[in-house]
Order: structure tokens, then C-alpha cells, then sequence
């Protein structure tokens, strides 16, 4: 069975108290707009917020799927739409939880 590397990122965003739902909206469709920009991405999944008691108030979570660290780390971090993303929407984010993960699978 062939051993394939997977990088993957997981971003998690606390909405700063008083954000309207537009720009939740706002800020939900740029990061949803992500991999239609941004080739490195191979696969995103996203949906909606199931509560649990340890989700330390997070509002939103996706998770980008990479070929490989390489594609995380030097096609999608520096990659211009990533960064207007990131300054576009900070403004409305309060807290955000980013975690990369490196499989093989």
C-alpha cells in the first residue's frame, strides 16, 4: 500500500462579542473562498459548529487539506489571498486556534 503525506490545517475563530451575523457572513465567505484562490489547498471541509463543553467559545472551524507540509508552508501561508483573507477579516475575530497536522496516510 503506497504511504502518501498529508499536511492539514485546522483554523478555529472567536467572533469578537457585538459582530453582527453579516460580517460573520463576510468574514465565513472569504474563508470559504479560500481554495478557489489558492491551489495549495487541495480539499477544505467545513460545516456547522456542534457545541461542546471543552470548544472553548470558538464560533467557526475549517480544516484545509494539503498534498503535502510544503503546499501548507509555501503555498498557502505566503499566498496573497491568505494574507488579504487574514487582514480583511481580522477585524472581527477576537481569538483564533490555528493546529497543523502532518499524516501519512
Amino acid at each position: 500500500m503506497p504511504i502518501h503525506h498529508v499536511g492539514s490545517l485546522t483554523v478555529l475563530l472567536k467572533f469578537k462579542q457585538g459582530v453582527s451575523p453579516e460580517d460573520v457572513e463576510l468574514v465565513k465567505r472569504s474563508l470559504y473562498s479560500l481554495p478557489s484562490k489558492i491551489p495549495a489547498i487541495s480539499e477544505m471541509k467545513a460545516g456547522n459548529r456542534l457545541p461542546h463543553r471543552f470548544d472553548h467559545g470558538f464560533d467557526e472551524g475549517v480544516i484545509f487539506i494539503f498534498k503535502d507540509e510544503d503546499a501548507l508552508r509555501n503555498g498557502y501561508a505566503p499566498h496573497q489571498a491568505h494574507l488579504d483573507h487574514q487582514v480583511n477579516t481580522d477585524p472581527y475575530v477576537e481569538d483564533k486556534l490555528i493546529f497543523d497536522i502532518s499524516s501519512d496516510e
